[in-house]
């Protein structure tokens, strides 16, 4: 996927999951406004076609079942139109900019570097798993399993299984 639709299908789940409450505190309101413009305009484009209306209505129902597929969507239409992934370029650099400056004011800057594999978090309730890890947020109800089973857990060769009951 292009970059352009990556950036900003990031930037429409943030806003869909709380309608930008959150997304408000993390970047500021003056890149909150900026990012209810690129809503506006990502969905409204969407919309103009069929299977374009289908992934927004989708998309506005469950944001993170929908996300791949807005993304594929918005790439379609970025490449396709070049006048609305040049207004979506100046959208995503004047929300790009609000944050930066929100940031720089109240002092919520990182910076990190990261070489070979592994994960970077940062951030108020940031999680990162690096190469073979899981993140898990939230609650995690019922068994969880990672890695090898245990001896005593470990499958019953063929030959040992007792035989399955027909039915009749």
């Amino acid at each position: 996927m292009d970059p352009l639709s990556a950036s900003i299908t990031i930037i429409l789940g943030k806003y869909a999951l709380d309608k930008g409450a959150e997304l408000a505190k993390e970047a500021g309101p003056a890149a909150l406004e900026k990012a209810r413009d690129i809503v506006t305009t990502a969905l409204g484009r969407l919309r103009k076609d069929p299977a374009g209306a289908f992934v927004a209505k989708g998309f506005e129902k469950s944001p993170q079942g929908y996300q791949e597929p807005l993304q594929e969507k918005l790439a379609e239409i970025i490449e396709a139109d070049p006048d609305f992934a040049a207004k979506l370029e100046t959208l995503l650099e004047a929300y790009e900019t609000a944050a930066q400056e929100h940031a720089a004011a109240t002092g919520a800057t990182y910076q990190a570097s990261l070489e070979g594999s592994g994960a970077i978090a940062q951030g108020e309730g940031a999680v990162a798993a690096g190469k073979g890890g899981v993140a898990v947020g939230g609650n995690v109800e019922g068994g969880v399993r990672l890695g090898r089973q245990a001896e005593d857990e470990a499958e019953i060769p063929p030959a040992e299984k007792p035989p399955k009951e027909k039915k009749q």
